[in-house]
């Protein structure tokens, strides 16, 4: 089911989708699917009255994921991938993920072998793939998994996502012992943070 509402003289198309086990109603920014709203038996006419009340909301984040950076789309429209930040043409014979493969692995590799030298931490494994939504991980046995397109990012946010995987060994959360290591190593983290708004993890 779909439905669209006006702002600001622009028209907004948004898809509704029921699950009669949902408590709540939740609204989705997708990133190619468009706006779409999860909710319970609700009303159409009530969830379209929720959907204007955040229109707002909602155009701000539609614009944001616009403007961000992905590298399917610059691959697709210009022939070019990200690294470090920048623009480049790819090799003819080369895929994207090929590319990355050959980029983030020993970049990575070597940027967690000196940050848990400094920081006194040491993973169990580390390991790398295609994720659509996530930098990197730690799991509870230490385990660090990085995203195989971090070689995209400019290298100081690449740094931060190492410094940030590697606080999480001592410190299983996000409270405010885990900001206070991560301060310590990069006090410039939110900056990265910021900067990391601008760029999709997904490969395809």
């Amino acid at each position: 089911m779909s439905s669209f509402i006006e702002y600001q003289g622009e028209t907004l198309c948004y898809s509704i989708i029921t699950n009669r086990r949902l408590k709540n109603i939740y609204i989705q920014i997708h990133p190619t699917k468009g706006v779409i709203v999860k909710a319970p038996s609700s009303s159409k006419e009530y969830i379209h009255a929720l959907v204007e009340q955040k229109a707002a909301w909602i155009f701000t984040k539609v614009k944001a994921a616009k403007e961000r950076t992905t590298l399917p789309s610059l691959f697709e429209d210009e022939g070019k991938v990200l690294y470090l930040g920048e623009p480049i043409l790819l090799h003819v014979n080369q895929t994207p993920e090929e590319f990355y493969r050959a980029k983030t692995i020993p970049l990575v590799t070597r940027l967690v072998e000196e940050w848990s030298f400094l920081m006194g931490v040491k993973p169990t494994k580390i390991s790398f793939r295609k994720a659509k939504k996530r930098w990197g991980s730690c799991s509870h046995t230490n385990e660090l998994s990085f995203n195989l397109s971090l070689a995209q990012l400019p290298l100081e946010c690449i740094i931060y996502i190492v410094i940030h995987e590697l606080s999480h060994i001592e410190h299983k959360h996000h409270q405010k012992a885990f900001w206070h290591c991560v301060n310590e190593f990069m006090p410039e983290y939110k900056t990265c943070e910021k900067i990391l708004k601008n760029y999709s993890p997904t490969l395809s």
